[in-house]
């Protein structure tokens, strides 16, 4: 049911979307500051969640660096979803001008032996843009991400995606759904690094268990698809980096626990590897290690 709170909810949202349109891609950072100094400084909203988890993370670093990279790690994600917003004003030659590395010769190659594809990342970098990059190069995605509680915003997020030819699908039934687009061609996104309670399971992330979705292992099993652990990190202000890493396969694709601790902890190996080169584009604000494996 949409109520009034989510009309006003939608309008603020489209005002800020004609505002953010407005302005040059250079202006985007400064637009951004404001904003992530409030949420950081002022509010501090999940302020305490992020140093524990940097803390965790980083137990050598001084309290010093980890306020800076947490400081940064909000200022990084105020960005990134400015210019998810804005990337509707942008050609498709210019948002492949933003790369100054593209590992797509580790990628493309598979799609062209007429194979599907798993990709993995986690809430790293801006894995907006590496989709929309996909597109240039012609690759239709179908990415899992849990829907929007307010329905108008939501519909408006799915036609954003669709712009960069990403079909949305909810985190509910979404291995189900990832198989049929995998039959149909396209590739499978998921991303994987949120806690995932009794249903995850538990991986080393940063030296500590963390509960840890299952749903790519689970895919890459049943379908036989490849699977990558991608990212996309920013190198310079509006230059990017996108990387891939194959995960190697296994000879027994049966669907076993230990196939899927195996392939989730490669995942997440990886993902960390990543982040330790650029900790200030972690999404460090959610609970990562919120579940506790039970004691036996």
């Amino acid at each position: 049911m949409i109520t009034f709170q989510h009309r006003l909810e939608y309008f603020g949202f489209r005002f800020m979307e004609k505002l953010i349109c407005s302005l040059p891609d250079e202006s985007l950072a400064s637009f951004a500051r404001p904003f992530a100094f409030l949420l950081f400084h002022i509010i501090g909203i999940r302020k305490k969640v992020t140093l524990e988890n940097l803390t965790i993370a980083f137990p050598d670093k001084s309290i010093a660096w980890r306020k800076k990279i947490a400081y940064f790690s909000y200022l990084h994600f105020m960005v990134m979803i400015i210019e998810f917003i804005k990337m509707q004003r942008w050609s498709l030659p210019k948002l492949y001008s933003k790369f100054q590395l593209a590992e797509m010769e580790k990628f493309l190659p598979v799609l062209q032996r007429g194979k599907s594809a798993i990709l993995v990342s986690g809430h790293f970098g801006n894995w907006e843009v590496a989709m929309g990059y996909l597109h240039y190069h012609k690759v239709k995605s179908t990415a899992v991400q849990q829907n929007q509680q307010n329905d108008l915003i939501n519909q408006r997020m799915k036609i954003l995606h669709q712009q960069w030819g990403i079909e949305i699908v909810d985190t509910r039934g979404a291995v189900k759904n990832c198989e049929i687009a995998l039959k149909k061609g396209r590739i499978a996104a998921l991303l994987g690094d949120q806690d995932a309670g009794h249903r995850g399971v538990f991986v080393p992330f940063f030296s500590r268990p963390a509960s840890t979705h299952i749903g790519a292992a689970v895919l890459h099993l049943r379908s036989g698809a490849p699977m990558f652990l991608s990212t996309c990190n920013r190198a310079v202000k509006q230059q990017f980096e996108f990387l891939f890493h194959r995960i190697n396969e296994l000879k027994d694709n049966s669907v076993t626990d230990e196939n899927i601790r195996y392939l989730t902890s490669q995942l997440m190996n990886q993902l960390e590897k990543a982040i330790r080169k650029h900790p200030e584009q972690y999404f460090w604000m959610h609970r990562r290690w919120k579940s506790s494996p039970k004691k036996t």
